[in-house]
């Protein structure tokens, strides 16, 4: 939907800003994460980012889907997302990984923080996304959710 992509954007723009501005690491969109094998599982999170210090030595891979789950996965809800299936992925991230998983809900104008401990954390209207939440090593970042959701 027209609203998804607007809100992704918007995530992918601030994240990306800041992780270069700070040299973090990489924010990627839509890239497959290998995050459970045999059988093989592949998610490919709405945005992303990769700690510096988690890609390897030799750099990202050129080819094929990420063998490594990323620092931050972000998933925006569709309304045709079901709920079991969110849960599914929050499940797979947290197992492969994932040291934090925003769900971001458009229509609520709410983004979930999702821990590894199983701990989560809602932010609404008012709210504000931080350095924390995104699992970055520099404070700083800051993006506040009625910016986010701005018509």
């Amino acid at each position: 939907s027209w609203e998804h992509g607007e809100v992704a954007t918007a995530l992918i723009s601030a994240l990306h800003s800041f992780v270069r501005a700070n040299r973090l690491g990489r924010v990627y969109t839509e890239t497959g994460y290998r995050v459970a094998r045999a059988p093989d599982t592949v998610r490919g999170p709405d945005v992303s980012f990769i700690s510096r210090e988690t890609v390897p030595d030799s750099g990202t891979p050129k080819d094929g889907f990420v063998p490594f789950a990323p620092t931050l996965a972000v998933e925006v809800v569709s309304p045709g997302d079901l709920e079991r299936e969110i849960g599914a992925k929050i499940a797979e991230y947290a197992a492969a990984g994932v040291s934090r998983v925003w769900v971001v809900r458009p229509k609520q104008k709410s983004v979930t923080i999702h821990y590894p401990d199983g701990a989560a954390r809602t932010l609404t209207e008012g709210g504000t996304l931080t350095s924390d939440d995104a699992g970055f090593a520099v404070e700083g970042f800051e993006l506040k959710l009625d910016e986010l959701f701005a018509e």
